[in-house]
């Protein structure tokens, strides 16, 4: 025979889970993509930023500039490249960028 017990809807419901402090890795990289935030911002027509790495790697700033792009409200009108290890981001087509034309065959 089973036991049986009644208990309110309230005691169902899981515990919210305690809000964890961010690891010294997630604080560099808030305080890293809020500073190519207001960088990527201040863009206007003709005018290009550029990211050199100085403490960080070249993987670190491109994974950090995709994620910032992504998210950004203007990211169909973002264009990025990385070249000889320096970003570049703007609102028009970067030079020598990857995805020009095509070389007619």
């Amino acid at each position: 025979m089973a036991r049986i017990k009644f208990v309110s809807i309230t005691d169902l419901v899981s515990p919210k889970p305690k809000e964890r402090r961010a690891s010294p890795r997630q604080l560099a990289a808030m305080k890293r993509e809020s500073q190519y935030e207001k960088a990527i911002a201040k863009l206007t027509s003709g005018k290009v930023a550029v990211f050199e790495p100085t403490d960080e790697k070249v993987s670190t700033l491109r994974t950090s500039l995709a994620r910032v792009v992504a998210r950004n409200e203007r990211s169909s009108d973002l264009h990025y490249a990385i070249k000889g290890g320096v970003a570049y981001v703007g609102l028009e087509p970067i030079p020598g960028a990857r995805g020009g034309r095509k070389k007619k065959s």
